[in-house]
């Protein structure tokens, strides 16, 4: 299943770009993400191309504590309803239980869990990206940025982690992150995590409006079960996999299998960050693999099957897709 996360975020990318003085439409578009898609409410980007983004930020960006520039470019309107959410939530802690708990809105992959450490008077913000790889230092370094700058934003500017523990090596930032974050930063540990104090994190909040955020609950909770029952992307694949044995699937055949226009199909899928022919490359390959993979499929036999006009236009697609010619491919399954 193609992974996505929400398209409104990336502003904070596009300004931290800006602000090195390099220009974000092209990198944007040279990783296939639609700038136009930023300001479509609800619109979302692939998360290979958002990871993509990053890695290319980190090539072109000679600051390696650019990550740091989340907290003066991040809005809660970044983040859709969860920002907002957020705000209104009665105590930080609650704030960081909505951000879990409803971090789809957000993205499709995992982020985290709260932890209570009562031994040692923390709530551990612990971040978890196993479906995101590969993180750079960088992104990390944003990511609980980000985290301890909406705290800070409810709770107030001096808010002080007791410890912050991050998993790469970057000791040459070592004292802008100790600055910022104003507390004892640990590098090289086995998992990102922000420890905030139990009496802060329960602490009530002037601003504070619980009915509030239990409205954009529910405008949440709605969101992510019309994400969930009635994704697009997830239909879309599902014809595909039913039908591309029978040959290559046109645009129009998989729209009137939808009961729905090719335009609308198409329109509908860019507000999700993604193609008609980014979806048919995906499961083309998904589907290449597993029967490659099956020592009694002919491979003349799977190229026709995935709409392939002949085996060495095959190979040659699946040698981009996956580094290996097919037989090679196979032969690497056998041995493993």
């Amino acid at each position: 299943m193609l992974l996505t996360k929400l398209a409104s975020i990336q502003h904070i990318l596009w300004e931290i770009l800006d602000e090195y003085g390099i220009d974000p439409d092209p990198l944007f578009r040279r990783v296939e993400l639609n700038p136009d898609l930023l300001f479509e409410p609800g619109a979302r980007y692939p998360l290979t191309g958002v990871a993509a983004l990053w890695l290319e930020m980190e090539r072109l960006i000679e600051d390696p504590c650019f990550g740091l520039k989340t907290a003066d470019h991040w809005h809660p309107s970044h983040f859709g309803t969860i920002g907002y959410a957020m705000l209104a939530s009665s105590t930080v802690r609650k704030g960081l239980e909505r951000l879990i708990r409803y971090h789809r809105v957000v993205s499709d992959a995992r982020f985290g869990e709260l932890v209570d450490d009562v031994d040692r008077g923390c709530l551990h913000v612990k971040l978890n990206w196993s479906e995101e790889t590969p993180w750079p230092a960088a992104r990390e370094d944003a990511a609980l940025t980000y985290i301890l700058s909406s705290c800070r934003l409810n709770f107030n500017k001096q808010l002080s982690p007791k410890r912050v523990e991050m998993t790469h090596d970057q000791h040459q930032c070592l004292e802008r992150y100790e600055k910022f974050f104003k507390c004892r930063v640990d590098l090289n540990r086995p998992a990102p995590v922000l420890s905030l104090s139990l009496r802060d994190v329960d602490k009530p909040l002037r601003s504070g409006d619980e009915y509030l955020a239990q409205l954009h609950d529910r405008i949440m909770e709605d969101y992510i079960s019309r994400l969930s029952e009635v994704r697009l992307i997830r239909s879309v694949q599902k014809v595909l996999a039913a039908q591309l044995p029978d040959g290559l699937v046109t645009v129009d055949a998989v729209a009137k299998e939808l009961g729905m226009s090719t335009r609308k199909l198409q329109r509908d899928l860019k507000l999700e960050g993604t193609t008609y022919q980014e979806l048919l490359n995906g499961t083309r390959k998904d589907l290449a693999q597993r029967y490659v993979k099956d020592s009694q499929n002919d491979l003349t036999e799977v190229a026709f099957i995935l709409g392939f006009a002949d085996l060495s236009t095959f190979s040659r697609s699946f040698k981009r897709w996956t580094g290996v010619s097919p037989s090679r491919y196979r032969k690497i399954g056998a041995e493993n």
